[in-house]
C-alpha cells in the first residue's frame, strides 16, 4: 500500500489502488520515470477510451476488459486528485483536444524550464514574439489554455519540450511537413514532386530510431525518431541511458511505486 507524503488519509482503499495502477500504466508503458526521477522534461501519453473498430470477437471483449479498467483507475484519480499536491510538476489529465484519445501530460516544472529558456528563440519564431517561458508554464499550470492550443500541436515545439532535442524536432517537423504535402498531392491525383521526394529521402537516410524496443524490459528505452549520428543526439543517448540504468535500479526496490507518489508530491 502507498505511503506517499501526500494527503491521502481520506482516499479509499480501492481507490487508492486504481490510482496506484494509474501511474504504474503510465511508467510501464510510456516514458513517465524519465520526467519523474529524470532530466526528461516532459512525458505524454495517449489512451484511447473507445474500443476499436474491425476487431475480431476476442481482441474487441479483451479490449473492452482493458477500457474498462483503465475508466475506473481514471475515474478514482479524477475523484481524489486534490489529495496530490504535485509542487515540483503540472499534471494536465484532462487534454481532450486531441482526435478521440485523452492526452495525459506530466511536465517537470524545472526541467521544463531550463528547456524553455534554451530555446526560446525558436518558442517565439513558433508561437510569436510574446512568449516567455514562465508565462507559457503558467498559464498551462493554471489551465488557462490546453497543451494542444498552446504549442498549436507544433511537431517541433513538442518535440523539444519531450526532450528530443532541438535537431530531432526540427527534422521530425520538417519530414511531417513534406510528408502531408506528398500526401495532399497522391490524393489530388498531382505528380510526384522529385525536388520534394529527394529532400525527404534525405531525411529519411539520416533518421532512425533513437533506442530500440526491449520487450519484458524493467524499464524501456527511449523510444523516437532521431538523427542517431548528430551530436546532440549522441549526447542525449549517453544522458537518458544513464538515467535509464538509475531508474532500473530504484525499480528494483519493493517500493518503487511509493517513491514515485513520494517524488510527485514532494518538493526538492
Amino acid at each position: 500500500m502507498l505511503s506517499a507524503k501526500a494527503d491521502i488519509r481520506n482516499v479509499p482503499r480501492h481507490d487508492l489502488e486504481n490510482i496506484e495502477r494509474l501511474f504504474e500504466d503510465l511508467i510501464d508503458n510510456h516514458d513517465y520515470s524519465y520526467a519523474i526521477f529524470g532530466s526528461k522534461p516532459m512525458s505524454l501519453a495517449d489512451f484511447n477510451l473507445k474500443v476499436p473498430e474491425n476487431l475480431s470477437l476476442y481482441r474487441r471483449l479483451r479490449s473492452k476488459f482493458f477500457l474498462v479498467k483503465r475508466r475506473a483507475r481514471l475515474k478514482s484519480w479524477y475523484k481524489h486528485r486534490r489529495e496530490f499536491n504535485f509542487e515540483d510538476f503540472i499534471f494536465l489529465d484532462e487534454e481532450s483536444d486531441w482526435l478521440d484519445c485523452l492526452v495525459l501530460i506530466l511536465i517537470n516544472k524545472k526541467n521544463m524550464l531550463q528547456v524553455l529558456r534554451d530555446n526560446e528563440a525558436i518558442f517565439k519564431e513558433e508561437i510569436g514574439e510574446s512568449f516567455t517561458p514562465e508565462s507559457f508554464l503558467e498559464r498551462l499550470e493554471k489551465r488557462e489554455i490546453s497543451f494542444a492550443k498552446a504549442t498549436g500541436k507544433n511537431q517541433r515545439l513538442i518535440g523539444i519540450m519531450l526532450g528530443y532535442g532541438e535537431r530531432n524536432a526540427t527534422i521530425f517537423q520538417k519530414r511531417f511537413d513534406l510528408m502531408k504535402v506528398v500526401a495532399r498531392r497522391k490524393k489530388e491525383n498531382l505528380p510526384e514532386d522529385e525536388t520534394m521526394k529527394k529532400e525527404l529521402d534525405a531525411i529519411e537516410s539520416r533518421i532512425a530510431c533513437f533506442s530500440e524496443p526491449e520487450a519484458d524490459a524493467t524499464i524501456h528505452p527511449l523510444y523516437f525518431l532521431a538523427d542517431v549520428s548528430h551530436p546532440e543526439t549522441v549526447a542525449l543517448k549517453r544522458k537518458y541511458e544513464q538515467e535509464r540504468e538509475q531508474i532500473i535500479e530504484l525499480r528494483k526496490k519493493g517500493n518503487f511505486m511509493d517513491l514515485v507518489l513520494q517524488r510527485l508530491a514532494s518538493a526538492e
